[in-house]
């Protein structure tokens, strides 16, 4: 939590852009969250009824609302992405104004190349953090409050059904979600030992050279790439098992959904139109 309050300090700057950011988060998520709607009123009105001008009316409305969708998308985009380099390269001067405040034995203790991974790869990392995983958050989490309020609208038998395996899928999650944070921090310092070796090497590359060292540091380069190369291997084992695990939850859900969606449409309890609106 400390980490997140320290980047915060960072984003602060920027908070009229992330306020743009968020507000066109909200407009995508709520353009996406009218599709079913539209769509319920084509299965249940305009295919019985067989209205033209209702039919004409959702139509331009879908085109126009993913008209909006498009432009609100590319806002948040665009603003979060400046908002990220922003970040980052406040971030960075930061670090550097930092570094030269500090003691010789500060270097002494530490390796050259690791401290310049630090500036540049970690920091690096950040930009994913306050881009990517913030976008997913927010718009995922308006998302799924709109989607709720819809599906409960539709009807709340069913929504109860879907909970069903909610608890599944966050706990496949949250196992996955841990382990896949321990193998991130485990990559990347990875990749600062490998950089720490390349400035080790090629800053005593006249030291290497005459004493005919180079097999000796190509056997410890290789070794470092491996162990960089296993790093990444893990964490890629986690993610590609993470993926269709979360998939045959949801799998399960759609089972079920349709099982008792359809045998409330059979029994009148719903209408076709409110199912695939609630599928959808």
């Amino acid at each position: 939590m400390n980490s997140y309050s320290r980047l915060l300090y960072f984003v602060r700057p920027y908070y009229k852009r992330m306020i743009f950011a968020v507000f066109c988060m909200i407009v995508a998520a709520a353009a996406y969250l009218v599709v079913p709607w539209l769509i319920k009123n084509v299965v249940d009105q305009v295919l019985q009824d067989k209205n033209m001008f209702m039919l004409n009316l959702i139509v331009g409305s879908i085109i126009l609302i993913f008209l909006i969708r498009g432009f609100a998308t590319y806002g948040q985009t665009y603003n979060m992405s400046y908002i990220g380099q922003r970040v980052i390269i406040d971030v960075r001067e930061a670090i550097f104004k930092h570094l030269q405040r500090l003691s010789l034995s500060y270097f002494d203790r530490r390796k050259t190349g690791v401290i310049m991974s630090n500036l540049t790869n970690d920091v690096s990392a950040l930009q994913s953090a306050v881009v990517d995983n913030l976008i997913s958050l927010i718009t995922e989490s308006v998302t799924l409050i709109g989607s709720l309020v819809s599906m409960l609208l539709i009807d709340w038998k069913l929504t109860l059904v879907t909970f069903i395996t909610v608890p599944m899928v966050l706990i496949i999650i949250n196992v996955f979600g841990k382990k896949l944070r321990l193998a991130g921090h485990d990559v990347q310092g990875r990749i600062a030992d490998i950089t720490a070796l390349l400035q080790e090497v090629i800053s005593a590359i006249r030291v290497v050279k005459s004493f005919a060292r180079e097999g000796f540091e190509v056997k410890r380069f290789e070794v470092e790439n491996q162990n960089n190369f296993n790093a990444v291997i893990k964490a890629t084992k986690l993610t590609s098992l993470l993926s269709p695990m979360v998939e045959f939850s949801a799998a399960i859900a759609v089972a079920v959904i349709l099982w008792y969606g359809g045998y409330s449409v059979v029994t009148g309890t719903i209408t076709a139109g409110s199912l695939i609106a609630f599928l959808i």
